[in-house]
């Protein structure tokens, strides 16, 4: 009996250790990666020398719903690309007329009259996902075959479009060249955000761009809450309370400055299957045909195996060039089912560029504890099914889970013992400090002012933790955001409806959506 429960010891000793030996050096390639290539802002040389005439163009699409956070500086961002003027298309895709982010759309237009620009109104309806509704407008009167897909309420750097057209051509990750054996088909960025200071002057800007702003209206304002303009008290308690009321805001921050970003590198350089986030992305419209094409008769993924599927992907391919987003319309997450289109059936992988878009959170509204959480749940339930097996291992890649299993395999192997408390505290301190030099050199990365246009007035306001206070406050989100992090995933395994822009779904096991 004793030897039994000994060689049951040294099997799970063996596990523990050899997982927790996987999930650091994946873990720190992404680490090492962030070291090197995101330090600064990357400005990719091109392997050939070309002209900007030369230059193939590209449509920048923007997908837009109501006013969020510095919307403008992000909108703005699109037309300060280091880019041929003549080579940008830039559509800004609506749905409502009456949406409150066309007067400060209009204004941009105008303020770049040699730029491509427009505003395109419609409300079509493919599928239940809205913002696929939206762009599908806009990829049929985009003019070129390259499309930039970006979030409205993401802000990027001069740089980005053209190391993304060097990457895509030259089939480069993060400046590096790649093997022929997979081409880039897809070239994305690193999605960070930052917790900005509430500007009172520019929300109220925001909020009398139209002539009445009544409470139909503010339920329009995408990131806000439906708010009392009367209730004076409520403002007093967002002075008075600013660390709560923000603190959603730090929480997202820190997420995506650490624990994200580093698998989000280290999986793309694995390249062992597609790890998409939709917040900018860059592909052709052909290829993207090509690969809606291919699902009702070459594709052998696991994911278009449905006759329906199927069905749906040979109709809109026949209705001609640029049809075949309104296809992915049916999937809540279209960004990694795209990327899992093009990495199936056509060959291809996904690529960096060594460069990050950033989201600014005002922390206004929707940046509460609660907030926090359900925007935490809702994405991974989406992807419990998308990349089940990877949203399962998911809480290993944690520091506590990972510390307490690494703890167990060394312990019961070498130490002849369950635990040692010592060698976890000697685990947790590496791994804050492996967060906290990663958070400073994003942080470096995103305030970088060399070689850039346009570098917005909240941008320049941030500054990285380097004073015994902000050190503290830096602390504490990250010891609340790694405590809450199983907790998160424990509610999000334990359900299957998710909010999206305040409307319910329901995600099903084929990974479509259906609207509730």
């Amino acid at each position: 009996m004793d030897k039994e429960v000994s060689i049951i010891r040294l099997i799970i000793g063996w596990v523990c250790l050899i997982w927790y030996l996987v999930i650091l050096i994946v873990a720190y390639s992404g680490f090492v990666e962030i070291l090197i290539k995101f330090r600064k802002r990357s400005i990719i040389k091109s392997k050939q020398v070309v002209k900007d005439d030369n230059l193939e163009g590209v449509t920048i699409l923007r997908p837009i719903k109501g006013i969020d956070p510095e919307l403008k500086s992000c909108l703005e961002s699109s037309f300060c690309q280091n880019y041929p003027r003549d080579k940008i298309q830039i559509l800004f895709c609506i749905e409502d007329p009456n949406d409150l982010s066309i007067p400060i759309i209009e204004s941009l237009i105008n303020k770049y009259p040699t730029i491509d620009s427009k505003i395109l109104i419609g409300g079509e309806h493919y599928g239940p996902n809205p913002k696929v509704n939206n762009l599908s407008k806009g990829i049929l009167q985009a003019k070129y075959d390259i499309l930039w897909i970006m979030d409205s309420n993401v802000w990027a750097s001069s740089n980005i479009l053209k190391n993304s057209i060097i990457t895509l051509n030259e089939n480069l990750n993060n400046g590096r060249d790649l093997s022929n054996k997979r081409p880039v088909k897809l070239v994305h960025h690193v999605p960070l955000a930052l917790s900005i200071e509430y500007n009172e002057e520019l929300q109220d800007l925001e909020n009398n761009l139209t002539p009445i702003q009544s409470n139909e209206s503010r339920i329009k304002l995408t990131n806000r809450k439906n708010r009392n303009p009367s209730n004076k008290h409520k403002e007093c308690d967002i002075k008075q309370q600013p660390f709560l009321k923000k603190i959603g805001s730090k929480l997202d921050e820190m997420f995506l400055h650490t624990s994200h970003s580093k698998f989000y590198v280290s999986l793309n350089n694995l390249a062992i299957a597609p790890c998409v986030n939709g917040k900018s992305n860059l592909y052709r419209k052909s290829e993207l045909d090509k690969s809606v094409k291919e699902i009702p008769t070459n594709s052998k993924s696991e994911f278009f195996t449905d006759l329906k599927v199927k069905n749906d992907a040979k109709y809109y391919s026949n209705l001609g060039v640029g049809n075949s987003m309104k296809f992915f319309s049916r999937y809540i997450g279209e960004d990694n089912m795209i990327g899992i289109a093009l990495w199936e059936n056509c060959n291809g992988r996904t690529g960096l560029t060594g460069d990050c878009v950033i989201q600014p959170l005002s922390g206004l509204d929707n940046n509460t504890l609660k907030d926090y959480i359900n925007r935490r749940v809702r994405w991974l339930r989406v992807r419990k099914y998308m990349v089940l097996l990877a949203t399962l291992i998911e809480p290993t890649t944690e520091s506590i889970i990972c510390g307490l299993y690494g703890n167990i395999g060394i312990s019961i192997l070498f130490l002849h013992k369950l635990f040692t408390i010592k060698l976890f505290v000697f685990h947790m301190i590496l791994w804050v400090i492996t967060d906290f030099i990663q958070y400073n050199v994003l942080i470096n990365h995103t305030i970088d002012e060399d070689n850039m246009i346009f570098l917005p007035i909240w941008l320049k306001s941030v500054n990285q933790v380097n004073s015994g206070t902000r050190l503290l406050r830096w602390l504490i989100i990250w010891i609340i955001r790694e405590i809450l992090a199983l907790p998160i995933w424990l509610i999000a395994m334990f359900g299957h409806k998710i909010d999206w822009r305040g409307t319910p779904f329901k995600i099903k096991k084929d990974l479509t959506a259906e609207e509730l």
